[in-house]
C-alpha cells in the first residue's frame, strides 16, 4: 500500500508538472498571436531613418522652367512638412531660375535662390518667397539696413552675392537649425553629405569654376557647374545614388534637366573649396573666406 501510494504521488506530480508545461505553452502561443496581429496593424515607417531617398523617375526629366516644384523624402521632425509618417514624410522645395543677366537675382543670385528653395521646404512663415522677396526683405531683416544698403548701392556689378556665412544667419532668424563647416578634407565631406542626404536633410554648397583636391585647386578651368563661383542645394538622395541638385544657372549640357539636375556626391566634392580662414561677412568677401557647406536641420 506505501508503495501504491508513493507511485500514485508521483504520478500526480507528473501530471502536474506536465499540465503546468501545456498551459505554459499555449500561453507562449497566445502571446506570439497576439503580438504579430499587433505588428501587423502597426503602421510602418517609410523609410529607415538613415537610408531616405527619392525615386529618381518620380522626377520630371522637364525642368528648364523658371519655377520648379520637386517633392523630396526627407526627414519632417522639424519645419513644416508634406505627409508625415513617423517622422519621415515628403518635403516640396521651390527651385528658381536666376534668367538673364540684367537684375541683381539674374546676375548675384544664386545665393539668394538657393536660400529661398531651402526656406520653402523647411518653413511654414517663408515657403512662398521667391529670391527677389529674400534679398530685398529678409537679408535686411538679419543684416540690418546698413549692413544690407551698404551692399546694395554699389553698382551691380560690384554687389555680392550672401556668402554661406550669411545664409547661415538667416536659416537661424527662420528658425532652421544648420552647422556651416567651414573646413574640409574631400573624403570627410563626401561622408557627411552623403550621411546627411540620406537622414533626409538638405546641403548647401559653394562650387567654384575649378577642380581640387583637398583644398590643391588645379590649373585648368572647367565651367560645368559655374563660371566663377556658385551656391546651389542638394535636396537629397535618389534611389540611384546620386544627390538631387537644386540648381538656378542654366548649364547647356544637362539639356532639359535644368532647375533639377543630378551627380554623385564624389563628383560636386572635386568643384567645392574649403575656407582657409574665417570671416563674419555676410556678403560674399573671397574665396578663402567663402567655401564650405551647410548641413541643413543640424541639430
Amino acid at each position: 500500500m506505501r508503495m501504491e501510494t508513493v507511485s500514485v504521488q508521483n504520478m500526480e506530480r507528473k501530471r502536474t508538472k506536465t499540465d503546468d508545461g501545456g498551459q505554459d505553452e499555449m500561453k507562449k502561443k497566445l502571446i506570439a498571436v497576439a503580438m504579430a496581429f499587433l505588428m501587423a496593424a502597426a503602421p510602418v515607417p517609410a523609410f529607415a531613418a538613415s537610408n531616405i531617398t527619392t525615386k529618381k523617375s518620380t522626377i520630371s526629366k522637364q525642368t528648364n522652367v523658371k519655377k520648379y516644384m520637386v517633392r523630396v523624402n526627407s526627414d519632417t521632425s522639424g519645419g513644416a512638412s508634406v505627409q508625415s509618417n513617423g517622422g519621415s514624410g515628403v518635403r516640396t522645395f521651390r527651385v528658381f531660375a536666376q534668367g538673364a543677366r540684367s537684375t541683381y537675382i539674374k546676375r548675384h543670385g544664386c545665393a539668394a535662390s538657393a536660400l529661398t528653395t531651402v526656406l520653402s521646404g523647411y518653413t511654414t512663415k517663408y515657403k512662398n518667397y521667391t529670391p527677389e522677396k529674400t534679398s530685398r526683405k529678409l537679408e535686411r531683416e538679419v543684416f540690418g539696413t546698413k549692413v544690407w544698403s551698404a551692399n546694395y548701392s554699389k553698382s551691380m556689378v560690384s554687389q555680392m552675392p550672401v556668402s554661406l556665412n550669411g545664409i547661415t544667419r538667416i536659416l537661424n532668424y527662420c528658425g532652421v537649425p544648420n552647422q556651416y563647416v567651414r573646413y574640409f578634407k574631400d573624403r570627410q565631406a563626401v561622408q557627411e553629405i552623403k550621411s546627411h542626404l540620406l537622414s533626409g536633410n538638405a546641403v548647401i554648397i559653394e562650387v567654384n569654376n575649378r577642380k581640387q583636391k583637398n583644398g590643391k585647386m588645379s590649373s585648368r578651368n572647367s565651367y560645368r557647374w559655374s563660371s566663377s563661383k556658385h551656391t546651389m542645394v542638394l535636396l537629397g538622395m535618389t534611389n540611384t545614388g546620386k544627390a538631387i541638385v537644386a540648381d538656378s544657372a542654366y548649364r547647356s549640357w544637362s539639356g532639359s534637366k535644368q532647375r533639377i539636375k543630378f551627380a554623385k556626391v564624389e563628383q560636386l566634392v572635386k568643384y567645392m573649396f574649403s575656407c582657409k580662414r574665417s570671416s563674419d561677412s555676410v556678403y560674399y568677401d573671397s574665396q578663402d573666406t567663402s567655401g564650405g557647406y551647410i548641413l541643413v536641420n543640424k541639430r
